[in-house]
């Protein structure tokens, strides 16, 4: 599966584009495209993967996307749930749109800080998903101004995540993003096993040393401590959502060491899987 580029087209008589997406999964391949993007997830349940950062998702997730940050929405399958259908409201509009609009006014220079910031993605709270129904329903200029109203208030929302590191970015380089979408893939498909920094570095088709550099030069965070993320996303979601044993979840998980799968937990997240189950679970 190839990182791809994705040209897309606004809707007739609009300077952007909306769509209610409804699939029995959302399953599309990492990808990245000029236009600013917000999604709203309206049914379902998976891994959310923007720039470096994986997380779970279900419904009420809300992310702004910047700028060609690459990016994917995974279903997760309940065959239980079989045949139900997982559906998102997605807004895309383009760097055009920003440059020659939002830019010369100026009541809108919160967004564009909003906007350079969303080069990281940022996750907001569901609460304002009212803003973007609101873009979705309307039409003409009705529509144009609820975009804007959406924008204004995710700038002025102090509750929100920052998603990829600071240090991610994608290159015009077409080679060097196929290396790290090979590294991002064969991760995200292999985390529950054990993977070698022998093994992640044939895939990028360099030696070990040369691969430690540039994956740290490209995310700011050890290989390592990148996989441990996702395989504690995971265990994060199991604590939650059933009754499977500590253990169990941490082999499940890609942790063959109980006491080592412990120890990462506690120092990512500050408590121990036992209390962090008790919490939230």
């Amino acid at each position: 599966m190839k990182a791809l580029f994705e040209k897309i087209l606004a809707d007739e008589g609009s300077s952007f584009l909306t769509r209610y997406v409804a699939l029995p999964q959302f399953d599309a391949p990492l990808h990245y495209h000029p236009e600013y993007e917000l999604t709203f997830i309206v049914k379902g349940q998976g891994k959310r993967f923007v720039g470096d950062h994986v997380a779970n998702f279900e419904a009420g997730d809300l992310v702004l996307l910047g700028s060609n940050l690459p990016h994917f929405w995974r279903s997760d399958i309940n065959p239980k749930k079989d045949g139900e259908l997982h559906e998102a409201v997605v807004i895309q509009f383009s760097t055009a749109f920003v440059n020659h609009i939002l830019n010369n006014l100026p009541e809108c220079k919160s967004i564009i800080t909003l906007l350079n910031t969303a080069k990281s993605g940022i996750q907001f709270p569901q609460t304002l998903a009212p803003f973007i129904w609101k873009v979705f329903e309307t039409e003409g200029v009705t529509r144009l101004l609820a975009l804007i109203s959406a924008l204004e208030q995710l700038s002025i929302c102090e509750d929100y995540e920052l998603l990829a590191s600071e240090g991610f970015s994608i290159k015009p380089d077409e080679t060097e993003n196929e290396r790290m979408r090979k590294i991002l893939e064969f991760t995200l498909e292999n985390y529950k096993e054990d993977i070698s920094l022998d093994t992640i570095a044939e895939i990028a088709n360099l030696t070990v040393p040369s691969f430690c550099r540039y994956f740290k030069s490209r995310t700011r965070k050890t290989y390592v401590y990148f996989l441990n993320e996702i395989r504690l996303s995971n265990a994060r979601k199991m604590l939650m959502d059933n009754q499977l044993d500590i253990s169990q979840i941490s082999i499940e998980c890609g942790f063959q060491n109980l006491s080592h799968f412990h120890r990462i937990f506690k120092t990512q997240t500050g408590v121990t899987p036992l209390v962090y189950r008790r919490r939230f679970g």
